[in-house]
């Protein structure tokens, strides 16, 4: 332990030195002089007064004692332990999966590695589950194996921390993400848990997920991507078919190594007509193929036709109206209309400006549905189109504050009567934060309708941070530090959704991103574009904890009011694939949003009496009229792959291991492997500080001081 006494002061120590010296001094002087007659109490007032100047001296240069203690940090090594229900399986004549686990844990390896490094178990399925010190009590009953994601959530625990390895004991079944582990600073060690070639290869194929946006525009193309895997089909192409409300409508080759594994089909969508339509995945049976009820999967799209007026309101060109400008004419879904200022304040137009003006006065913006405003300050748009701006999104409209250095500085936007409809409350004002920001999905913004199954999110370059989340707004995308990016809410009858960065159009130039910025602004608008007809003052919200289900599990359903209202119940009715409609009541239940605020929300579990495509719709009575929520869809699959008797996934296994620097490893070669990895324990500096003027015992020395003074001099009846 090393302690030392510092100073914390912001005053150059010269001039508090100075200036305390020249206090005392003139104070001594003075007292001595003015006191000559006095005898000895002329003294102790000198010392009393002397003493409380040094003392506030001491205060001025704020003193701390600082201990630092030198810690040795040993590493940490995570086992990784499925306990889905394919780790109960067993070849004929072989132990099972778990039996073998077991054996691996009770090896000596595990006791060698706790000598030198903290060992840490984590059980996962569907999810990461949390650490556990007895694993005697874990049962192999989780219903899917996410491996890939589990390691991404190992990882995020252990940012920052000494993580030597991860030891991943599992089958690797049920994998549904296609591509393979990558950004590892540390070695996977994968462990056979079964002999190759110890089961009986018959041909299985299976559709693992299926992903497309749910909601699309008419006349927009999109992507819809099948994960198919299979094993024993001995590397012969199979054909995988997309059918539309049990139409063929593509189909494609698909080949699979030998030895087994994953691959995804892509299929384009093209929607020329408005109507809700049922896509299916088929994947017919190869020849003694006996498992054929996974070999399909269907997921419901919902086309609008939301050919309407856009008018986008910008400050003077930059690189993000740039891009935007291109998106919108590009967007067959509105029709757009774009000011930008130009030299001395005036506008310039993009599209068919026909009588519109910049004034947004009333009468104009009922011509409008949805409206952007770019980096414009308080002066440029002015008191009275603000307040017009207020009153179009309480009437219906849907307002985007894409913002900037200007419109969020101080003098923007928030100094006008907007402040009142933005989902965030903004500081006085305050540049950007500038680096590279990974940005993520929050669970609100996964669940939304328009953002289902949306991709993963380019980095962001600016972030205006301090916001802080209205009340009963929600956040859709932020970023790994919690900043919000984009947010949005309901006001009066209208939306409104702002943007906190103004680097969007970087995504343009990401590699490999090209089309995530023109993805992002179809369904941002897509969502924000009104009904035709009068939007109701009332609106339920329904969304599902998963897109799809294996046969037996629960599915859980979440609903909520956009307006508190107390003492409503929510029914929820769930079309089966037959066609036959049950009617649920929902139990109420408040939830918290991202941003902490609680709302009044319903929720309903439920079990699916067969597999196929189920759609539900919330209802319920306000005010005396019906409030219905738009549709969601998802999928039960009628056998889950974790029951399937099939080999474990050495392919996925091994290429988890050769990615990272690890091994795939037998349970004997296990402790050989683990013995040569550097263990090393680092030497880390932790400091605790302790302030030694902002103390009570100082503080009151002071007050006494000055007490004792005055007390002598009132006793002495002097001045």
């Amino acid at each position: 332990m090393i302690a030392a006494v510092f100073l914390e002061h912001t005053i150059p120590r010269v001039i508090v030195v100075f200036g305390l010296a020249a206090a005392v001094g003139f104070t001594m002087w003075w007292l001595a002089r003015a006191l000559r007659s006095e005898g000895a109490v002329r003294w102790v007032l000198v010392a009393l007064r002397g003493a409380f100047l040094l003392g506030l001296g001491w205060c001025l240069l704020r003193p701390a004692w600082k201990d630092t203690v030198a810690q040795l940090i040993r590493p940490r090594v995570a086992i990784l332990l499925d306990v889905s229900a394919s780790m109960s399986l067993a070849a004929p004549g072989q132990p099972s999966r778990w039996d073998v686990v077991q054996q691996v844990l009770r090896q000596p390896w595990r006791d060698e590695l706790a000598a030198r490094t903290e060992v840490e178990v984590y059980p996962f399925d569907a999810e990461l589950h949390g650490r556990v010190q007895d694993i005697g009590d874990l049962v192999p009953r989780g219903t899917t194996t996410q491996l890939q994601r589990s390691l991404e959530s190992l990882r995020e625990r252990y940012r920052g921390q000494p993580l030597a390895a991860v030891v991943v004991l599992s089958d690797g079944l049920d994998a549904r993400e296609p591509g393979p582990v990558s950004g590892w600073d540390c070695p996977i060690f994968t462990v056979a848990l079964e002999a190759p070639a110890v089961w009986e290869e018959t041909p299985d194929v299976r559709v693992l997920n299926v992903e497309t946006p749910r909601r699309v525009v008419v006349g927009w193309e999109s992507e819809l991507t099948a994960v198919v895997a299979g094993s024993g089909t001995g590397g012969r192409v199979f054909t995988v078919q997309l059918l539309r409300t049990n139409a063929l409508l593509a189909e494609q080759p698909v080949q699979l190594p030998a030895e087994g594994g994953a691959r995804p089909a892509k299929f384009k969508l093209s929607h020329p007509e408005v109507g809700s339509f049922t896509y299916t995945v088929w994947v017919p049976p190869l020849a003694n193929e006996t498992v054929t009820n996974d070999n399909a999967m269907a997921v419901a799209v919902q086309v609008v036709d939301t050919k309407n007026r856009l008018l986008y309101l910008e400050g003077p060109p930059r690189f993000e109206s740039k891009f935007l400008t291109r998106v919108l004419q590009a967007n067959p879904a509105v029709t757009p209309l774009i000011f930008l200022q130009g030299p001395q304040g005036r506008y310039f137009t993009v599209g068919q400006r026909g009588a519109m003006t910049t004034e947004l006065t009333p009468d104009q913006l009922t011509q409008v549905k949805i409206l952007i405003l770019g980096d414009i300050t308080a002066a440029a748009l002015g008191e009275a189109r603000a307040q017009a701006v207020v009153r179009f999104v309480t009437e219906g409209g849907s307002l985007v504050v894409l913002g900037g250095a200007r419109a969020w500085d101080k003098g923007g936007l928030v100094d006008t009567a907007l402040r009142e409809l933005l989902p965030v409350r903004r500081p006085a004002g305050g540049r950007p934060t500038e680096g590279r920001f990974a940005l993520r999905w929050t669970s609100e913004g996964r669940a939304h309708p328009a953002f289902a199954g949306a991709e993963q999110l380019p980095p962001v370059l600016t972030v205006f941070g301090g916001s802080a989340l209205a009340p009963g707004a929600v956040v859709l995308v932020e970023t790994e530090q919690g900043d919000p990016i984009i947010a949005a809410q309901r006001f009066g009858q209208g939306k409104v959704a702002v943007v906190l960065t103004d680097s969007l159009w970087r995504w343009r130039l990401e590699p490999g991103t090209e089309r995530a910025y023109d993805k992002f602004w179809a369904r941002m608008l897509e969502w924000l574009t009104p009904a035709a007809e009068e939007l109701p003052a009332h609106r339920i919200e329904l969304s599902a904890d998963a897109e799809q289900y294996s046969f037996g599990q629960l599915a859980s359903l979440q609903a909520r009011l956009t307006t508190e209202t107390p003492g409503v119940d929510v029914q929820c009715e769930i079309r089966a694939p037959g066609g036959r409609k049950i009617l649920f009541p929902m139990t109420a239940q408040p939830f918290t949003a991202a941003g902490g605020a609680t709302f009044q929300g319903y929720r309903l579990e439920f079990t699916a009496p067969e597999s196929g495509l189920y759609t539900a719709t919330a209802r319920a009575q306000v005010e005396g009229a019906t409030v219905e929520s738009e549709p969601v869809s998802f999928y039960v699959r009628a056998h889950s792959p974790e029951l399937a008797p099939r080999p474990a996934n050495e392919a996925l296994l091994r290429a988890i291991s050769e990615a990272t620097g690890g091994r795939y490893v037998t349970p004997s070669e296990l402790a050989e492997a683990l013995r040569a990895l550097d263990l090393t324990a680092t030497e880390e500096q932790r400091a605790t500080y302790r302030s030694l003027w902002n103390t009570w015992p100082v503080l009151l020395g002071l007050l006494g001081l000055l007490t004792a003074e005055w007390f002598l001099r009132k006793l002495r009846n002097l001045p």
